[in-house]
């Protein structure tokens, strides 16, 4: 048993939409919230967390308060929340839902990231898988939802992180590389801009300090392991090199301690040359 009057087959692992929509049949009045709802409109979350463990169930105090159940966590839905339907349940809107994920702490640079996903482009790959989706809210929305609630305990890093928000950004891992970049002391560098090298040809770098030619690339899992998209990358990053280009490329190994001090070396060394830092 899941949890009471949810029932599955021992054979049968969870599937977690399925899960919800059962709870939702149990509690038609609960709204799904907080790191379940950043899960079901996939906005990034930190490695690790998924959003279905515990799932968190929202309910308002004249709809009977938070529910009490195994493996949920209930919390008190305000009666101003915006609440959608979205994939069969109810859940928070996604501006409402990022500021809930300010409190529950998170990383500085995962709540930017997690922010910069609600701003993706509905021409970049987001835009392109789900059309019609994106972007899931914008700057003004998400301030109007940090308004909305006086006295929450998250309030301060929610106004902090949304200062820190871009649009344009591709990958979490994206926006956490330009957090620590910054917070490193390098000049905020423009996210996805439209490059035109001297051939006239147009490319999207994903991090660029156009000024000075110098960009950050990074390289997913999934560059690696489709060999096509590997020789593109190659190739892109040797055009731009034969154009004066500075190509710094980025993997899962930067994000380590070693692979970060690495970077941020190999990134100094790159201003320095151009005169800058």
């Amino acid at each position: 048993m899941i949890s009471r009057g949810i029932r599955q087959r021992r054979d049968q692992e969870v599937d977690f939409l399925e899960h919800l929509v059962a709870l939702q049949h149990l509690h038609p009045l609960g709204v799904f919230s907080h790191e379940t709802a950043a899960a079901l409109w996939g906005i990034w979350l930190p490695i690790g967390t998924t959003g279905c463990h515990p799932i968190h169930l929202s309910k308002a105090s004249q709809a009977g308060g938070p529910p009490r159940r195994r493996r949920v966590k209930g919390h008190l839905l305000p009666v101003h929340a915006p609440i959608k339907r979205y994939q069969g349940v109810r859940v928070t809107g996604p501006a409402w839902t990022w500021v809930e994920l300010a409190a529950t702490g998170m990383e500085f640079d995962d709540l930017v990231a997690a922010g910069d996903s609600l701003l993706q482009s509905k021409d970049g790959p987001a835009g392109q898988r789900n059309p019609g989706l994106h972007p899931l809210s914008s700057i003004q929305a998400m301030e109007d939802a940090i308004c909305r609630r006086p006295g929450f305990r998250g309030l301060s890093r929610a106004r902090e992180a949304i200062t820190w928000l871009r649009p344009g950004s591709d990958s979490p891992q994206e926006s956490r590389l330009r957090v620590g970049v910054i917070q490193a002391g390098f000049p905020e560098p423009a996210v996805n801009p439209e490059v035109e090298l001297s051939t006239g040809e147009k490319i999207r770098p994903d991090l660029v300090w156009e000024d000075v030619k110098i960009c950050l690339q990074y390289e997913g899992d999934h560059h690696r392991s489709d060999a096509d998209q590997w020789d593109r990358d190659i190739q892109r990053d040797l055009r731009m090199q034969r154009d004066g280009w500075i190509v710094i490329r980025v993997t899962k190994k930067s994000f380590t301690r070693v692979g970060w001090e690495e970077l941020l070396e190999n990134l100094r060394l790159a201003f320095a040359s151009r005169g800058g830092c």
